[in-house]
């Protein structure tokens, strides 16, 4: 029997923040068989799984988006947007470093950025100074800033040929491996199911010969 998929059971394989929010769906290459962030309670599990924000923050979005329903459906909808945003441009890096993307997707990617971007600041601390994130409590979007922040500072700080997207079930995750040769986000799970398809392919054309 399969386990049951939810925000507490979901594996965190990206190795970067931004993947891992690509990352909610079962899947990107084949049937998704699960959506994590069918609501924006769970969007507010998900913080706190992959602990952006604080929890003052996390309780008052959630208390905003309880009292004000539609609010909270559309900003769902279009954190899921660029969401799949992220997944066509992420791809399109792991696949040849962006060189054929989509025009629309560069497009859409550049707007998102630069709106959250646009909530970065610095601050003093008793080390000196240090980029934040503005604080809203009342803006549903805000979770987006700091996946946004993290997108950028994995493109400028990041080897791109470390970017890649898994062959099974198209998870974007960051390859950390000494020789990056990781295929899959995971080797047990996409690894295995990867590897038994090629068995029995290849017992398939054997038998047929």
């Amino acid at each position: 029997m399969s386990k049951e998929r939810s925000i507490a059971t979901l594996p965190l394989d990206g190795g970067a923040l931004c993947f891992h929010f690509i990352n909610t769906v079962n899947a990107w290459r084949s049937i998704n068989l699960h959506e994590y962030l069918g609501s924006y309670e769970e969007l507010i599990d998900w913080c706190r799984k992959v602990d952006i924000l604080d929890e003052a923050q996390r309780t008052a979005l959630l208390q905003y988006a309880t009292a004000n329903e539609s609010a909270a459906t559309a900003a769902l909808q279009k954190l899921k947007r660029i969401r799949e945003t992220l997944y066509h441009f992420f791809s399109g890096i792991a696949e040849n470093d962006g060189i054929t993307l989509a025009p629309a997707v560069l497009e859409k990617f550049n707007k998102a950025l630069a709106h959250a971007l646009a909530h970065l600041q610095f601050e003093t601390t008793e080390a000196g100074v240090k980029a934040t994130l503005e604080r809203d409590d009342t803006d549903l979007i805000a979770p987006l800033w700091t996946v946004m922040k993290s997108a950028y500072d994995v493109l400028t700080n990041e080897d791109h040929a470390r970017i890649k997207e898994c062959e099974t079930c198209g998870w974007i995750f960051l390859d950390q491996t000494k020789n990056n040769k990781k295929r899959w986000c995971s080797p047990l799970t996409c690894g295995t199911t990867d590897k038994s398809k090629r068995y029995y392919q290849k017992k398939k054309e054997k038998t047929e010969e």
